[in-house]
C-alpha cells in the first residue's frame, strides 16, 4: 500500500512539473533588438523567423522585437544585404543581434519577366533604381526618377508643363531618329505610361535591357521592358504614413528680353536698315503698330480711346506733344527717336506679368496603411498631387487610390488582389505651351496694358494678346480615369512545383470638352459663334496568363529554376468626338444647344481592336553559382499582321562567377578585395509592329464621285505579306564588387533591327500616295558603365558616391533598293572637298549614320571696307529672297535688276564657298554634327551624418549639335514687330564694328538673311549637364519619436531642375534643335520642403 502511493506520489509529482516545464516553454517572451554590426544602426523590416516553422515576423522600424517561444527554439535572422543569422533562444529574455553586411551585395532580388531572381545568379542585362530617389522630390511622372540613374536609359525632359510626359529611350532606340519608348508593366499589366502612377506608391523600378531578358516578352519589348512593382504589405509589420510635399516652381527663362525703351531703339533701327532696300517698309515707323508712332490717345475732340474698340489705341508708341504730354504724370516715359531725332512717349508694359504666374505650387499628399502576419499582408494608399503651371488658369490634378492585398486561402493556395485607381483632370494653354510661352516672353513691351479707367487690353488680338482679358472665355476640361483590377492565384502542388494564374483589367476612359463664349478676338472684333466640342475615347485591356514554376536541386550543386506559360492579351477602343457652334447663350455649352442649321454640327465614331495570343518559357541552371545558364523563347501571334503573323523569339545567356572558382580565390583575394566577379554573355531576339494599327495592311476604302456617281475606291493598299521588325542583339558584361566598397558594371551591345518597317511615299502616277513597307535595317551598339561607391560606412557616418554613363551610336545598313547610290532616302547634295564631287549626305543612306546636320559655315562679319570689296567680288549670294552682290555691282543696275537683287554692306555675314565656284548656294553646306547625344549618364553623393542626410543627383548628355533656331528668329526681327533678347547688343552697327552677331534688320528673312539662314552660328554644342537635384533631409532620432508615440518623423528640403550648364541656349537645353519659329516649355525650377510621419 506504502509503495503504490508512493508511486502515485511520484507519478502526480513528474505530471506536475512536466505541465510547469511545458508552461515555461510556451510561455517564454523574448525580446530583441538588431542593429548593424558595422555601423550600430537600428534595421527596421528585418524578417524574424521561427526556423523549422512558417511563424515570422518583422522588426519595428526602432530594430525591435518581441516573440513568445521555447528555449530550444532557433531563431534565423534575414535581411537583405545582411548575412543569415541563427540564434538559439534558451533562457534568454532579451537578444542583441547584430548583422554583418553581405560580402557580395549581388544576392538582392530584382524582378525579371514574370518572377524574381537574385541578382547573384542573373545573366541578362537588367539595372534597378535605387528606391531612395523615388522618395525625394516632386514627380507627376515618375519617369524623370530615371534621369541619370540607370546606364543606357536617356530621360528626356523637354517641358516643363504640368503633367508632361518625359520621353525615354534606351540605348538609342530603334528608329532612324533615335527613338522607341520601352514596353512599361506595372505588377504584371502593360501600360501606356508612368503618368497616372503615384511615386509614393512605388516599391520597386527594374529595367530589361538587352533581348536575353526581354525576350520573355516578345514582339512588345523591341525598346526594352521597365518593370514597375508597386508596394505591399509586409509581415510583422503595422503602420499608418503620413507625407506632404509642398514646392514652389519659378521660371527657367534663359532668355532676357529687352526693356520697351531698348525694343523702340533697336526695332526702329531694324526698320531704317531694312527701308534702304524697300522703302516702303519705312512707313512702319509712322504706322499703327508696337513700335510706329501713328498710334493715338485721344480722338481729334480730346476724349481718350478706348484700345477695346479701337486698333489705334492700342499701343503706347506716339511723338511727344502737347495732348500726350499729361501721360508723363501717370509713369510714361520718353525718349530720343533713333531715327528721327525726335521726342517720343510711351509705356514700358510686362505682358508676362500677366500671362505668367510669378510662381506656382506642387502639392504632393499621400496617406498609407500597411500590415500583415502569416495569414495576409495588405497595403493601401490615397495620393493627392496638385501642380499649378506657369501659364495662368493651367494645373494638373490627380487623385490616386491603391489597395494591394494577399491571403494565404489554404496551405497550398494563395491569393494575390490589387486595385489601382486615378482621376486626373488638366487644363492646358490655349495656343499650344510653346507657342504661348514665346508670345508670353517675347510680346512687344509697348503695348498700352490698360484704358483709362484700368480695364485691361486685348491687345493685337486674343493670341498675341492679354489673356486675362479673355480669361473666363474659353472652358476647357480633361478628364481621365484609370482603374486597373489584378486578380491571381498561387496553387503550390509540391513543395517545387506551383501554378499562378492571373487576370489583369485596365479601363482607361477620358473625356474632353471645350466651348468658347463670347471672346474678344482683336479691338473691336467680338467672336460671337460659341463653338462647342467634345471627345470621348475608352480603351479595355484585358490580359490573362497562366505559369507554371518548377525548380529544383539535384545533388546539392545543381539548380533548375523553369517556368512555362500562356497568355492572351486584348484590347477595345472606342470613342467619338463631336462639334457644333451656334449655341443660344454663354451660359449652356451643351452641344444639344449648338445650331441644328446644315455644317454647324459634325460627329464622328471609331472603334479598334487588338490581340495577342502568347506562349513562353524560360529555364534557369546553375552549377553551384558558378556556371549560370538561362535559356527563353516566347511566340507571339498578333492579329495586326495578316500572313506572317506568328513570330518566335529567343533568348540564351550564360554568367560565370569566379568568384567561386576554388583556383581563382587566392588569386582574386576574395573577400578581402576583389569580393565578385562575374562575367556575362548574352543573345537574343525581339519583334516590333508597334507602328501597324489595328487595319493598316487590310487597306481601306472611301467614297469618291466620278460622272456624277458616288462610289467606292481603295483608299489605302492592303499589305498582307509585311513583316515584323526583327531584333538580334548580342551583348558581354562584367560585374565585380572590390574591397566590400566598389560595385562595378560594364557592358557592351550590339543590336541589329531588320525589316524596319516605314511609310514610304509614292509617286503620284501610282494612284496612292503611301505605302508602310519593311524598309531596310539598322544598327546600334555601345557601351555601359556603372559604378556605386561606399567611401564610408560608420555608425554615424556614411558617404557614397555613383556614376553611370552610356556610349551609343545607330547606322543604317540595308534599305531598299531604289537605284540610288547606297539607296538613298531624302538628303541633300554638298561638296565634299576631298573628292572634289557632289556628295549626297543626310536623310536615310546605308552605311550613315541618320541623324546628321549639315549647314552654311558663317567665316565671319563685314567689318571693313576692305573685307567687303575681297568678299563680295569673288561671290554671289543666291541663297535667300534676292541674290547678293557687291554695292558697286548693285549700283549701276537698272531699276528692273534691282527687283532681283540685294547689295551687301558692312555687318552682313561672309559665308563659306565651299566649292570655291565664287556662289554660295545650297552646295556650299558643311557637316555641323550628330543630333543625337553620343554620351549619355550621370552621377550623384550621398552623405549621412547621424540623423541628417544629403543627395545630389546630376544627369548630362555628350557629343551632338542642337540648333538654337528662336534665338535666330529674335535676332533676325522674323516676327516682323515681337521683342528681341539682349544678344542685339552684339549685334553689328559702326558703333560696335566687332560684335559677335551682323547687322539687325526688320525681317532678315525677306532681305539678307544673315540669321534666317541655317548657319554655324546658331549651331552649338548641345552638351548640357543639368543639376538635377539636391535633397536635405533631418530624422528625428527613434527614441523621440517613440516618446511622441510615433514610429518615425522626418523632415526635408529638396530643390528640383536648378541649373543647367551648357551653350545650348534653348527654352530646355534637352530639347536638342529647334526650328526658327518654335518655341518651348521650360522645366522650372522647384524648391520643395516635405515631412513625413510614420505611426
Amino acid at each position: 500500500m506504502y509503495s503504490n502511493l508512493k508511486l502515485r506520489t511520484l507519478l502526480t509529482l513528474s505530471v506536475l512539473m512536466g505541465n510547469m516545464l511545458l508552461a515555461q516553454a510556451q510561455d517564454h517572451a523574448v525580446r530583441g533588438k538588431i542593429t548593424d554590426a558595422k555601423t550600430g544602426e537600428l534595421l527596421g523590416n528585418v524578417t524574424v523567423k521561427i526556423k523549422g516553422s512558417n511563424q515570422s515576423l518583422q522588426t519595428n522600424t526602432d530594430g525591435t522585437f518581441s516573440i513568445s517561444t521555447n528555449p530550444n527554439t532557433i531563431l534565423v535572422i534575414t535581411s537583405t544585404g545582411y548575412r543569415p543569422y541563427e540564434v538559439k533562444v534558451g533562457q534568454l529574455n532579451q537578444l542583441d543581434i547584430k548583422l554583418e553586411s553581405k560580402v557580395e551585395q549581388m544576392d538582392e532580388v530584382v524582378v525579371v519577366g514574370y518572377g524574381k531572381m537574385k541578382k547573384s545568379n542573373l545573366t541578362g542585362s537588367v539595372s534597378s533604381l535605387d528606391k531612395k530617389v523615388l522618395e525625394t522630390g516632386v514627380r507627376s511622372n515618375p519617369a524623370s526618377a530615371l534621369a541619370g540613374t540607370i546606364p543606357g536609359i536617356r530621360v528626356q525632359q523637354t517641358s516643363g508643363r504640368p503633367g508632361a510626359v518625359p520621353t525615354v529611350v534606351l540605348r538609342g532606340g530603334t528608329t532612324y531618329g533615335g527613338g522607341g519608348t520601352p514596353l512599361v508593366i506595372v505588377d504584371g499589366l502593360i501600360r501606356n505610361g508612368f503618368n497616372d502612377i503615384n511615386q509614393n506608391d512605388i516599391e520597386s523600378i527594374d529595367v530589361l535591357k538587352d533581348a536575353s531578358a526581354t525576350a520573355i516578352y516578345g514582339a512588345r519589348a523591341a525598346n526594352g521592358v521597365i518593370l514597375i512593382t508597386t508596394k505591399r504589405g509586409k509581415e510583422g509589420v503595422s503602420n499608418i504614413t503620413l507625407s506632404s510635399k509642398v514646392g514652389v516652381n519659378k521660371l527657367n527663362n534663359p532668355f532676357d528680353f529687352l526693356s520697351a525703351r531698348d525694343y523702340l531703339n533697336w526695332s526702329r533701327k531694324g526698320v531704317q536698315v531694312s527701308g534702304q532696300y524697300q522703302p516702303s517698309q519705312l512707313n512702319q515707323l509712322t504706322s499703327v503698330g508696337p513700335f510706329g508712332t501713328g498710334n493715338k490717345y485721344k480722338d481729334d475732340k480730346g476724349n481718350i480711346l478706348d484700345g477695346n474698340l479701337t486698333s489705334n489705341a492700342v499701343w503706347s508708341t506716339m511723338l511727344l506733344d502737347d495732348t500726350n504730354r499729361e501721360l508723363l504724370q501717370q509713369g510714361w516715359q520718353t525718349m530720343i527717336d533713333p531715327v528721327t531725332g525726335k521726342e517720343l512717349i510711351f509705356k514700358d508694359f510686362d505682358y508676362a506679368k500677366y500671362a505668367l504666374r510669378d510662381a506656382s505650387l506642387t502639392q504632393d499628399y499621400n496617406i498609407a496603411l500597411q500590415g500583415g502576419n502569416d495569414k495576409g499582408k495588405y497595403y493601401g494608399s490615397v495620393g493627392k498631387y496638385n501642380e499649378k503651371g506657369m501659364p495662368i488658369n493651367t494645373f494638373y490634378d490627380r487623385t490616386t487610390f491603391v489597395l494591394n492585398g494577399e491571403y494565404k486561402v489554404k496551405p497550398w493556395l494563395h491569393s494575390l488582389s490589387g486595385v489601382n485607381f486615378a482621376y486626373t483632370k488638366w487644363r492646358d494653354a490655349i495656343n499650344g505651351e510653346g507657342n504661348y510661352m514665346t508670345r508670353a516672353l517675347g510680346a512687344p513691351p509697348t503695348m498700352r496694358g490698360t484704358n483709362a479707367n484700368g480695364d485691361l487690353l486685348v491687345g493685337r488680338d486674343y493670341q498675341d494678346g492679354n489673356p486675362v482679358v479673355n480669361d473666363d472665355k474659353f472652358i476647357r476640361k480633361n478628364l481621365n480615369q484609370k482603374l486597373t483590377l489584378t486578380q491571381a492565384f498561387t496553387i503550390n502542388f509540391l513543395e517545387n512545383l506551383s501554378l499562378r494564374v492571373s487576370g489583369n483589367w485596365f479601363f482607361n476612359q477620358s473625356t474632353s470638352e471645350s466651348f468658347n463664349r463670347d471672346y474678344l478676338a482683336s479691338p473691336g472684333n467680338y467672336v460671337r459663334t460659341r463653338n462647342s466640342s467634345a471627345s470621348y475615347d475608352k480603351i479595355y485591356n484585358q490580359t490573362y496568363n497562366a505559369v507554371l514554376n518548377y525548380r529544383t536541386e539535384i545533388a546539392s550543386s545543381h539548380h533548375i529554376d523553369a517556368m512555362l506559360g500562356s497568355e492572351f492579351f486584348d484590347t477595345y477602343n472606342n470613342g467619338f468626338t463631336a462639334a457644333g457652334s451656334g449655341a443660344p447663350t454663354d451660359d449652356f455649352m451643351d452641344l444639344g444647344l449648338t445650331s441644328p442649321d446644315a455644317n454647324k454640327r459634325s460627329i464622328d465614331s471609331y472603334h479598334d481592336r487588338q490581340r495577342i495570343m502568347s506562349y513562353f518559357g524560360r529555364v534557369n541552371y546553375d552549377y553551384k553559382e558558378k556556371y549560370l545558364l538561362t535559356l527563353t523563347a516566347r511566340r507571339d501571334g498578333y492579329s495586326t499582321l495578316l500572313n506572317n503573323r506568328w513570330g518566335t523569339f529567343p533568348g540564351v545567356s550564360i554568367g560565370w562567377a569566379l568568384h567561386r572558382e576554388d583556383f581563382l580565390k587566392d588569386y582574386l583575394g576574395t573577400d578581402k578585395i576583389v569580393n565578385t566577379l562575374k562575367l556575362r554573355a548574352s543573345y537574343g531576339g525581339n519583334g516590333n509592329v508597334s507602328g501597324i494599327g489595328s487595319y493598316t495592311l487590310q487597306g481601306s476604302y472611301g467614297t469618291n464621285k466620278y460622272d456624277g456617281q458616288v462610289g467606292y475606291t481603295m483608299s489605302t493598299l492592303s499589305i498582307p505579306n509585311l513583316k515584323w521588325e526583327s531584333l538580334i542583339t548580342k551583348e558581354v558584361g562584367l560585374e565585380s564588387r572590390i574591397l566590400n566598397k566598389i560595385d562595378l558594371s560594364l557592358a557592351y551591345y550590339h543590336r541589329t533591327t531588320k525589316d524596319k518597317i516605314a511609310s514610304l511615299s509614292l509617286p503620284a502616277s501610282a494612284g496612292f500616295t503611301t505605302i508602310t513597307t519593311n524598309n531596310g535595317d539598322m544598327q546600334n551598339q555601345g557601351v555601359e558603365i556603372g559604378v556605386n561607391y561606399q567611401i564610408l560606412r560608420r555608425k554615424d557616418l556614411d558617404l557614397s558616391f555613383n556614376w553611370n554613363t552610356a556610349y551609343n551610336k545607330n547606322k543604317i545598313l540595308k534599305l531598299p533598293f531604289n537605284g540610288v547610290e547606297n539607296n538613298r532616302q531624302g538628303g541633300l547634295q554638298v561638296y565634299d572637298p576631298k573628292s572634289k564631287e557632289l556628295v549626297w549626305v543626310g536623310g536615310n543612306q546605308e552605311g550613315q549614320d541618320p541623324n546628321v546636320a549639315y549647314a552654311y559655315e558663317a567665316i565671319g562679319i563685314i567689318r571693313t571696307k576692305e573685307q567687303l570689296d575681297s568678299y563680295a567680288l569673288q561671290l554671289k549670294d543666291l541663297i535667300g529672297a534676292r541674290t547678293l552682290v557687291h554695292p558697286d555691282v548693285y549700283n549701276v543696275m537698272s531699276s528692273s535688276e534691282k527687283n532681283l537683287y540685294y547689295p551687301l554692306a558692312l555687318g552682313d555675314v561672309m559665308w563659306k564657298d565651299v566649292n570655291g565656284d565664287g556662289i554660295i548656294n545650297s552646295y556650299d553646306r558643311v557637316y555641323m554634327g550628330n543630333t543625337v547625344p553620343r554620351w549619355t549618364g550621370g552621377f550623384g553623393a550621398a552623405l549621412r551624418w547621424k540623423n541628417i542626410s544629403l543627395s545630389t543627383r546630376f544627369d548630362y548628355a555628350l557629343g551632338y549639335v542642337a540648333y538654337d533656331g528662336p534665338r535666330a528668329w529674335f535676332l533676325g526681327m522674323m516676327q516682323g514687330t515681337f521683342n528681341t533678347t539682349t544678344s542685339v547688343f552684339d549685334t553689328w552697327t559702326p558703333e560696335n564694328p566687332n560684335a559677335k552677331y551682323p547687322t539687325y534688320y526688320w525681317a532678315d528673312q525677306l532681305f539678307k538673311n544673315n540669321t534666317s539662314r541655317e548657319s554655324s552660328m546658331f549651331y552649338n554644342k548641345g552638351n548640357y549637364l543639368a543639376f538635377r537635384e539636391i535633397n536635405v533631409s533631418y530624422r528625428l532620432p527613434k527614441s523621440i519619436a517613440n516618446r511622441l508615440k510615433m514610429e518615425d518623423l522626418s523632415i526635408s528640403a529638396t530643390g528640383q531642375n536648378l541649373h543647367y550648364w551648357s551653350k545650348n541656349t534653348l527654352f530646355s537645353p534637352e530639347s536638342g534643335s529647334v526650328g526658327q519659329n518654335g518655341g518651348g516649355y521650360p522645366l522650372p525650377k522647384t524648391f520643395i520642403l516635405g515631412l513625413q510621419l510614420t505611426f
